[in-house]
């Protein structure tokens, strides 16, 4: 649990990719603890736990995994 409330999702990273209709492509990413800092008054905080990672083209994303983040 995190010790201040945090929003619900948070855009950490954008590419735009085109596809047409039918196609896939695959992409990738590195999520790193540093992306999930953050701001607790003069301080930079991160909190490891899980966190849900979500892939799409807008906030209602369905496309997602959790994952757990451990301190570095």
């Amino acid at each position: 649990m995190a010790s201040i409330t945090r929003p619900v999702r948070e855009l950490k990273g954008y590419e735009k990719i085109t596809l047409l209709a039918g196609e896939t492509k695959q992409v990738s990413f590195l999520l790193r603890s540093d992306d999930l800092i953050f701001h607790n008054g003069l301080e930079d905080v991160f909190e490891p736990g899980r966190f849900s990672v979500w892939v799409g083209s807008d906030a209602t994303a369905q496309l997602g995994i959790e994952v757990e983040m451990q301190s570095t």
